[in-house]
């Protein structure tokens, strides 16, 4: 699957004059540059042969000049025939059915960070010669840049025997990215060994392929800091949907694996077989989520990783209640004018998940005055405020907003003794060198929910 893009460009009318030097220039560029080709072809023919030798072809090239150093007679004159003949049939053989074949791939449209995903990829052979002895695989990452590139992992290349004219084949394999945003998948190498592994040929086909890679969702047994975040978010969504007055949808017959919130007995004495009944809270249509992607001055930028990772868990959990989620994730050029253009996203998970992907940090004045848009504009909603920053400068009101912020590294002494201030509102916190608070908004008539007292 080639992928083309065609740009439309104005046309330039070139004079006569102007074409005649640019053909006299490219003519004395090549003038210049033939004695160095001709000096350099034969280390560049060198070079391709040696890359091209496998362990059978130096095998048959050892055996040719050991034959050359023994007293020449029949057996051995007739052995170099046919070690020259097989290496330079083998070469010559290798070149002519170098496969010719179209690339595509099919893959999901979003993974999370450092979980494999499957990919596959469909070979097509456009050539007039069968495919013979190939292996397929992505190009490894190379050592030196492994660290300080995105990072991702592949598995073995697949061995193919034979690929006929205009046949289509399959092969599925899974890649790893290790860190968030829009990648690429690595380039195709196509190697062929044919014939009986003497020489190999290899085509390297470039990607224009790429996938989101989410921001991986926090898990309860990671560290301390994490299962403390999570608790909030927890406790924020439960205060958020509970209490909620449940309607009645209806009965149904009871299924193995079902869910069973209340059982309908009367139902189930008049037919015979157990009957449930279902009900649902629909109170809560829509919850805004607002993340910050900027950070206060001389604080780590990393944090924003978990900030998003924090997000996404959110997300995630909230959509499985049935609850609609609104995310806003600040960007650097920003409009004055609707919520879409705004970067306000809307949908199912995954949709939300990938415009995390892509998330970038901005600058704390411009996060500043786009997260008081959004906030002005859905004040009757539940907003949530995920951030880094102490303080959040916005200069707008909202019914229902809670600000949840991850704290950078604290000591322990000055969270004791800030417990000790407030022994009666403070909960225990875990003896950790990060904390959660809930976050500030430099406006007194602000109305701005503590995630650790439980106010909504």
């Amino acid at each position: 699957m080639n992928r083309r893009v065609f740009h439309e460009a104005v046309p330039q009318r070139e004079t006569k004059r102007g074409k005649q030097q640019r053909g006299l220039i490219a003519w004395l560029g090549a003038i210049a540059l033939f004695p160095f080709r001709v000096l350099a072809s034969p280390f560049r023919l060198y070079v391709r042969i040696r890359q091209s030798m496998t362990a059978a072809s130096v095998t048959v090239l050892l055996i040719c000049i050991v034959s050359l150093n023994i007293v020449w007679g029949y057996p051995w004159s007739g052995m170099f025939a046919a070690c020259l003949s097989l290496l330079l049939v083998g070469r010559i053989t290798n070149w002519l059915t170098r496969p010719r074949l179209e690339i595509g791939f099919s893959l999901p449209r979003s993974t999370p960070a450092g979980q494999p995903f499957a990919v596959v990829t469909h070979a097509k052979n456009i050539g007039y010669l069968p495919a013979m002895t190939l292996r397929i695989g992505f190009k490894a990452p190379r050592k030196r840049r492994a660290n300080a590139g995105s990072g991702f992992s592949l598995r073995e290349p697949h061995a193919i025997s034979l690929i006929q004219p205009g046949q289509r084949i399959h092969r599925s394999g899974s890649v790893q990215f290790d860190r968030r945003g829009v990648q690429v998948l690595p380039d195709l190498i196509v190697t062929s060994t044919f014939p009986f592994h003497l020489f190999r040929s290899s085509q390297q086909f470039q990607t224009v392929t790429s996938i989101a890679v989410t921001p991986k969702l926090m898990v309860g047994d990671e560290d301390d800091l994490t299962r403390t975040l999570l608790n909030a978010l927890g406790n924020w969504s439960h205060r958020l949907l509970a209490g909620d007055a449940l309607d009645y949808t209806g009965s149904r017959e009871y299924e193995v694996g079902m869910a069973v919130r209340r059982w309908d007995f009367s139902s189930w004495a008049r037919l015979g077989r157990p009957i449930v009944r279902e009900f649902q809270s629909p109170t809560i249509q829509m919850v805004t989520l607002v993340v910050d992607t900027a950070c206060d001055q001389g604080q780590d930028p990393s944090q924003i990783e978990r900030v998003l990772s924090l997000a996404a868990t959110a997300v995630t959990d909230l959509t499985r209640k049935s609850v609609r989620v609104g995310l806003f994730i600040p960007h650097a050029e920003s409009s004055n004018t609707q919520f879409s253009e705004a970067g306000l996203s809307t949908g199912d998970c995954e949709s939300l998940l990938i415009r995390m992907a892509d998330a970038q940090q901005v600058e704390p004045a411009e996060s500043n005055r786009q997260i008081e848009r959004v906030v002005g504009q859905m004040r009757h909603t539940p907003l949530l405020i995920l951030t880094t920053r102490k303080e959040i400068a916005i200069d707008a009101k909202a019914s229902q907003l809670t600000v949840l912020r991850i704290d950078p590294a604290e000591k322990e002494p000055s969270r004791q003794k800030s417990s000790r201030t407030q022994p009666s509102t403070e909960p225990q916190q875990s003896a950790t060198n990060q904390r959660l608070d809930s976050g500030t908004i430099n406006k007194p008539n602000h109305d701005v929910a503590s995630v650790r007292e439980g106010a909504v």
